[in-house]
């Protein structure tokens, strides 16, 4: 069960990294700090959300979704 919780972070952090990624190098790092903002976390959290360390909560996703503009994480 932890492993699932484990590769789920992942995921979600792939997912999230991929987005960001696929923006023009100029707004990478201002949409990270912003989504952070937003999610009223400080940056370094929102890095170890990216990273795959720590699980990123489900109102954060949509938080994150909403910001966006677009669908980012597989919902199960």
């Amino acid at each position: 069960m932890n492993m699932k919780k484990k590769s789920n972070s992942k995921q979600d952090g792939n997912a999230l990294r991929h987005y960001l990624r696929s923006l023009p190098v100029c707004e990478s790092s201002q949409m990270a700090k912003r989504l952070a903002d937003e999610c009223k976390v400080p940056i370094y959290t929102f890095n170890n959300w990216r990273s795959g360390l720590v699980r990123i909560p489900e109102l954060a996703k949509d938080k994150i979704e909403e910001i966006a503009g677009r669908k980012i994480f597989n919902q199960e």
